[in-house]
């Protein structure tokens, strides 16, 4: 007797043919487990026969009823061979496929296992033979495992740590905690695809064999980081060498100096030292870095400041030593027990002062020297456009000049402003000449009075205008022009009297 957990409706149950006829939930047709022979007396087989119709998910059934029953007899896989497949009718004519039958006990195959073509349509091995493969693979249907994910991804960052750190050389405590959290997330995804549950068994599979890998490479790179850091502790004892090799350097920038007897280090005394490196000297200013100075050396120039005056402000440790005088002179002595060298600078306020004054002094200079050269140019630009604009003057009074010459060119050589004048005067005359031959015509009318008032009031305008020009500036050709202007008027008038 076996025991089967599913969800089905049972149609039919055959006690003698050992075989049950039964529909599944949300399937067309129907499905049929039948009991029958094995390859050998003493095994025998369950042949299940599912409906064509019913695609894929009737596939997916049969799968897991196969599975669910090899799990009981404790066999670890079940393939279905397609080459095996029959097709048979059923009693209410649906049309199916027979799945190839799994051993309903626990017993090998009669074929041999070397024989590909039963392989190929039976598909069937002993529990013994698949306990390996089962690990590794599954056959369960629905969706993958997220952890089986989440291993895989893990592992595969772990994996690239490990390529690093051929290179870094990270500690080996950080290798194993990387490799303890890939691990536990295998073994988490392993449980999350027992038989029975999600898919996902062949990428936690892969997970851990890129943990066992990455372990691998990270270990080989932290054990790299430690001979490489190997030589460096056993060439510590010889770290007098490279001290030795510092102080051969030291030597060599370390020459023969003198004092200066005048500027800011005139204020303070010379060291005793005969040699220095480091030699500024400045208008204000004066540094050096003296070589081959002790500790006792440099308490003595200490006291030999403070004999100088240098107590204003002081300030001394065993290798350092600052402080002013009454003028305001700054001092500061360091001593380097190591290299046996002693800096020393001074910064003279007064030179400061006298410095700060000069720079001031030149930049005064500096900035009235850019005024006057501003107002220059300012003078340069306005004496320029002075002579632009007289330039313009004297060609616009030339182009007036040329203009008035045309013009008197074009009215006989009179100028243009007497011959406006004389025309205008000769017109008026005319009018009033009309204007009298029609009063004396019609017998002097008191109608016409008032228009008589007017032409007198034009005429006194007319004739003002002409009286105030200035005829000493007319041309021979204006007075001849105005003769003849005068000879036309009169003789209107004498034919209108």
């Amino acid at each position: 007797m076996l025991g089967f957990n599913a969800s089905f409706d049972l149609v039919h149950q055959d006690e003698q043919s050992h075989a049950v006829t039964f529909s599944a939930p949300n399937l067309n047709g129907l499905f049929t487990a039948k009991v029958v022979p094995g390859e050998t007396a003493a095994s025998s087989a369950v042949e299940m026969t599912a409906p064509m119709d019913a695609g894929e998910p009737a596939q997916q059934l049969v799968v897991k009823f196969y599975k669910d029953l090899g799990d009981q007899l404790m066999a670890q896989t079940a393939v279905q061979a397609t080459s095996a497949q029959t097709t048979v009718m059923s009693a209410p004519t649906q049309q199916t496929e027979v799945v190839p039958p799994v051993p309903a006990a626990n017993t090998a195959p009669a074929t041999p296992y070397g024989d590909q073509a039963a392989q190929g349509e039976y598909a069937s091995h002993g529990a013994s033979a698949n306990k390996f493969a089962a690990m590794l693979t599954d056959n369960n249907p629905g969706k993958t495992s997220k952890m089986a994910i989440v291993a895989l991804a893990a592992a595969a960052a772990f994996l690239i740590f490990g390529f690093v750190a051929l290179g870094v050389h990270p500690p080996v405590a950080l290798c194993i905690i990387f490799a303890v959290i890939a691990a536990a997330l295998c073994v988490v995804a392993y449980l999350k695809t027992q038989p029975g549950k999600e898919h996902g068994r062949l990428f936690t599979a892969i997970a851990a064999g890129a943990t066992v890998i990455g372990l691998v490479l990270s270990l080989v790179g932290a054990a790299g980081g430690k001979q490489e850091s190997q030589p460096s502790a056993a060439a510590s004892p010889s770290s007098s060498a490279s001290s030795s090799a510092s102080s051969s350097s030291k030597e060599s920038r370390c020459q023969s100096f003198s004092w200066p007897a005048s500027g800011a280090a005139a204020k303070i005394p010379a060291p005793k030292a005969t040699k220095a490196m480091d030699v500024y000297e400045f208008a204000a200013s004066y540094s050096l870095t003296a070589c081959d100075v002790t500790a006792s050396d440099f308490e003595d120039y200490v006291n030999e400041l403070r004999g100088k005056g240098f107590t204003v402000g002081l300030a001394k440790s065993s290798d350092t030593f600052t402080a002013e005088n009454a003028a305001g002179d700054k001092v500061m002595v360091m001593h380097n027990p190591k290299e046996d060298t002693m800096s020393i600078s001074i910064e003279s306020k007064e030179d400061a002062d006298q410095e700060a004054q000069r720079k001031a002094e030149e930049e005064t200079a500096k900035q009235a020297e850019e005024q006057k050269q501003a107002e220059e140019q300012k003078k340069a630009e306005e004496e320029r456009k002075r002579q632009e604009e007289e330039q313009k003057r004297i060609q616009e009074e030339e182009a007036k000049k040329q203009q008035e010459a045309q013009n008197q060119a074009q009215s006989g050589g009179v100028t243009p402003a007497v011959k406006e004048a004389m025309d205008s005067y000769e017109s008026f005359m005319n009018k009033y000449c009309d204007f009298m031959e029609k009063y004396t015509a019609d017998g002097a009318p008191t109608s016409m009075l008032s228009d008589y008032l007017k032409m007198m009031s034009e005429y006194s305008e007319t004739t003002k205008k002409l009286d105030d020009m200035d005829q000493s500036t007319w041309t021979d050709a204006d007075m001849q022009y105005y003769l003849e202007v005068m000879n036309r008027v009169n003789q209107r008038l004498a034919s209108v009297s």
